[in-house]
């Protein structure tokens, strides 16, 4: 079993812009061939499960790492990834009688119209996803897929897809909104993974550096919760003001500092009931007005050259889970090969009255 070369572990302290990412990417080129989680990353960085999570979702998005696993997450090294490692060069210092002076940010007007943000680049009936992949339009309530999301942005009605695993929910939200910020979901997840944490300077000073939904708040994103039932409901209810006429949240680690919401914010979350610990509870559930179940597209798998006979399998499988209420069985993008299924058991006679 391939070891990870021992390596010092880094201080807990602020780092500068790209500086986790550039980590991860080290930990994974030290051991190409080996899979691993967030946690295990984050463990031996000694940072938040959270924020090694944003950046392996960089990483991947870049092309500098590929997911192997979606539930559990597992990542492996790809060939650039240590083109990713590699220490960034110093920028010359700037003198400070020529130093520009900060922009200002823009004021928004109180009801103004939110800009309608940019929309990831469609080529006929494929979108291009960050990671340079094509994701493949569906129709959904008679609609392109992406649209419909696009339009519950607009409306300002939170999403929560649903489904097993492989079905494309993570690809849909990518495909339908360019600026989106990611919260990667588990039993570790903490409230300073949403909304920042205080973090040691070089010089023994602190400062709080803000999360990623004080972000999308501040710059009117998307944040997208993915996993979001396997995150404990006490942590995940620091979003809800966000989402409801509020707009607004309290940070009580910074002072009781009060984050509003600009136009153009929005919250969308994934959802696997099949996993193990996952809990939709009614909080969560009714935080989101519009839920949709996505399942695999079997008529599109075909289209794309997928072997018909696994995807007749895979069809035959979800329709024996619908009928059976039967549990784990794979989904279509896991169609490979099958063993074959036994038949359903037969009912028990009724009992003599």
């Amino acid at each position: 079993m391939p070891t990870t070369p021992a390596t010092a572990t880094p201080a807990a302290g602020r780092l500068p812009n790209g500086e986790l990412r550039r980590m991860v990417a080290e930990t994974l080129a030290a051991d190409p061939a080996r899979e691993q989680s967030p946690r295990e990353i984050a463990n031996g960085l000694n940072r938040s499960s959270g924020a090694v999570g944003n950046a392996l979702g960089a990483l991947v998005a870049a092309g500098h790492a590929e997911c192997t696993s979606a539930t559990p997450r597992r990542y492996r090294a790809t060939a650039t990834t240590a083109t990713a490692a590699a220490p960034a060069a110093a920028a010359p210092a700037t003198p400070a009688a020529s130093k520009p002076k900060p922009a200002r940010r823009p004021r928004t007007k109180k009801n103004a119209t939110p800009a309608t943000p940019a929309a990831p680049a469609r080529t006929g009936n494929t979108v291009a996803r960050p990671n340079g992949q094509d994701y493949h339009l569906r129709q959904l309530a008679g609609r392109a897929d992406v649209d419909v999301l696009q339009t519950m942005r607009t409306a300002e009605v939170p999403v929560l897809l649903y489904g097993p695993p492989g079905t494309g929910k993570t690809s849909l939200i990518e495909a339908a909104y360019g600026d989106l910020l990611t919260v990667q979901g588990d039993g570790d997840t903490t409230v300073a993974d949403f909304v920042g944490e205080y973090t040691q300077n070089p010089d023994g000073t602190f400062v709080f550096v803000h999360g990623p939904l004080v972000r999308a708040m501040r710059e009117g994103r998307v944040l997208f919760i993915d996993d979001a039932t396997l995150i404990p409901p006490t942590v995940l209810s620091v979003v809800y003001p966000a989402m409801d006429g509020r707009r607004e949240i309290v940070i009580k680690a910074h002072g009781g500092e009060v984050v509003k919401a600009e136009p153009g914010f929005f919250v969308v979350a994934g959802h696997n009931p099949g996993v193990h610990g996952a809990i939709l509870s009614d909080a969560l559930s009714s935080r989101f007005a519009f839920q949709v179940q996505v399942g695999s597209d079997y008529d599109l798998a075909k289209q794309l050259g997928v072997d018909p006979k696994a995807v007749q399998v895979a069809r035959n499988l979800a329709t024996r889970r619908e009928r059976a209420r039967l549990r784990g069985l794979p989904s279509c993008a896991s169609c490979w090969r099958f063993p074959r299924s036994p038949p359903l058991p037969t009912p028990p006679p009724p009992p003599p009255i």
